[in-house]
């Protein structure tokens, strides 16, 4: 399927170029830098179909690589894939309150991004740089751990208990929103 989709952008890419006409290359060299540095920081598009699960975008055995442990999908009730808001959660088996949840919000914007912000104890938040636009880390409201960030319009958030997953708040938290992102804008 992302082969279609890659395919078919190509597709539309090649036809706009041929509508557009041509042009000189001092003409495009500068757009070209702009785009090549737009993309380094912050991909254009999602690239997974409209809809999409969080299960489509990150597997449990990716977490698990993350996490040196065993993990299970587990379903968010919270998920609305159809209306661009996927949620889902991971779990290892048998140990209780090991649930990583994932969120995003695809349209959530900055608007979003500072609703989350609001969520965190008001001492706890981070930024953390190298992921995305912007991002933070915090504890929320709830005492979990997490990571928000706000990549284009896209709005992730990844949480979890630091009872059980005891690493640095920033560096588990970029790994695992950090997959997510790369598994979105493949």
């Amino acid at each position: 399927m992302r082969r279609i989709v890659a395919l078919a952008a190509l597709l539309l890419a090649i036809v706009a170029l041929a509508a557009g006409g041509c042009s000189s290359a001092s003409d495009t060299s500068s757009d070209d830098a702009t785009s090549a540095g737009e993309s380094a920081t912050t991909p254009a598009q999602i690239t997974l179909p409209d809809g999409w699960t969080m299960t489509d975008a990150i597997s449990a055995e990716e977490v698990g690589a993350i996490t040196g442990e065993t993990m299970e999908v587990f379903p968010e009730a919270s998920s609305a894939a159809q209306s661009g808001r996927p949620a889902g959660g991971f779990v290892i088996a048998g140990t209780a309150d090991s649930k990583i949840y994932f969120g995003v919000d695809v349209q959530g914007g900055e608007s979003g991004f500072e609703l989350q912000k609001s969520y965190a104890t008001s001492d706890s938040v981070e930024e953390v740089s190298g992921l995305g636009d912007k991002a933070f880390v915090c504890t929320f409201s709830d005492g979990r751990a997490g990571i928000v960030v706000l990549s284009g319009e896209a709005v992730v958030r990844v949480d979890w208990n630091p009872a059980v997953y005891t690493e640095d708040p920033s560096t588990f938290g970029s790994q695992l929103a950090g997959k997510l992102l790369e598994n979105m804008y493949k």
